[in-house]
């Protein structure tokens, strides 16, 4: 008897794993995100304002939430740009799902970069190359730097390039569990190559502490203030790139990856999980001002970044500009 229970409770176990898989890559296929909008092509580079750089400011974590938080500094460097507080995130609603995405033009179900993946391979697809290979191998002597308190995104989503200074997170959490000392860190570190000279095409500001403090305490006030705490970063950046006269000629892009539950954590598609925000401003007079008419996925980040530069996205590249952000672009 015991032995036919132990075959039974194997068969069981078995049962149910392969159901998880089973159901995990339906979910998957079942909830693909497809853009809608624009691939920018040589006549609509043509039409293009490019900017001289671009400065992409990810906060992980951190869904649609800077929209009714206090984020005075956020608010007055989008208050004239694209705001698309229901933009959406990949399935599953996990970091490097969309980071990859977000930077190589592709969703999920085309590179399959899990944070596992990332966390231990070094990028690997050259066939999808991120934003920073391709504005590399276009402008070799362009500077770009990328700062990421998230240890996978510059170890296994963003390509080693001569040209490209990273600023990696810990490889563990256990000195920094809640990444606020790292964020901080890599903010001046950022300020400090700024007052040194550095003129990046693009940089590459990225916060994960609102994600670990939703992980640890939920939606809290402790959240909330994690989400202050880095809007004022995100100021400091932003009087920086004043102070050097690069605001007129820069195209800022502000993005999340992904929303919490109520008591943290994601992954699922619930609409707190898989809302985002895609922001997009800029001084030249091309960025219709209001929340865009067309839907925006993660992967559409790319686009937006190489048209923004005035270059040609790969053609293996699943991204759209989307409707509505660009009044240089066709309408839907």
């Amino acid at each position: 008897m015991k032995s036919s229970s132990k075959i039974l409770i194997s068969v069981i176990a078995a049962v149910a794993v392969v159901v998880i898989v089973v159901f995990a890559c339906l979910g998957t296929l079942v909830f693909t995100r497809f853009s809608e909008g624009v691939v920018p092509d040589a006549d609509d580079l043509a039409q293009a304002v490019p900017y001289k750089r671009v400065l992409l400011i990810g906060v992980d974590g951190a869904g649609n939430y800077f929209r009714d938080e206090y984020t005075p500094n956020f608010h007055r460097i989008f208050a004239e740009g694209s705001i698309n507080y229901e933009g959406w995130s990949q399935y599953p609603t996990t970091s490097a799902h969309n980071w990859t995405a977000m930077l190589h033009g592709v969703r999920y179900q085309t590179h399959h970069i899990n944070n596992f993946v990332a966390n231990n391979r070094k990028y690997s697809l050259p066939q999808y190359p991120s934003v920073f290979k391709v504005c590399g191998d276009l402008y070799p002597d362009a500077q770009m730097i990328s700062l990421t308190s998230w240890y996978p995104i510059n170890y296994g989503i963003i390509e080693d390039m001569d040209n490209l200074i990273k600023y990696n997170g810990p490889k563990t959490l256990d000195d920094d569990p809640l990444l606020t000392a790292t964020d901080e860190a890599h903010k001046d570190a950022f300020l400090h190559e700024l007052a040194e000279g550095l003129d990046p095409k693009i940089a590459f500001m990225y916060f994960g502490e609102v994600d670990e403090y939703g992980h640890t305490y939920g939606r809290n006030e402790d959240f909330y203030e994690a989400i202050r705490r880095v809007d004022g970063y995100i100021g400091e950046v932003y009087d920086a790139y004043e102070t050097r006269g690069f605001v007129e000629d820069t195209l800022f892009v502000f993005v999340t990856d992904h929303g919490h539950r109520r008591h943290g954590g994601h992954g699922f598609n619930s609409v707190s999980e898989r809302t985002v925000t895609i922001a997009v401003a800029g001084a030249k007079g091309n960025i219709n001002a209001g929340n865009p008419s067309g839907k925006a996925v993660t992967q559409d980040v790319a686009s937006i970044i190489l048209y923004g530069l005035g270059i040609a996205q790969p053609e293996t590249w699943e991204s759209t500009v989307p409707y509505g952000v660009f009044n240089t672009l066709p309408a839907e």
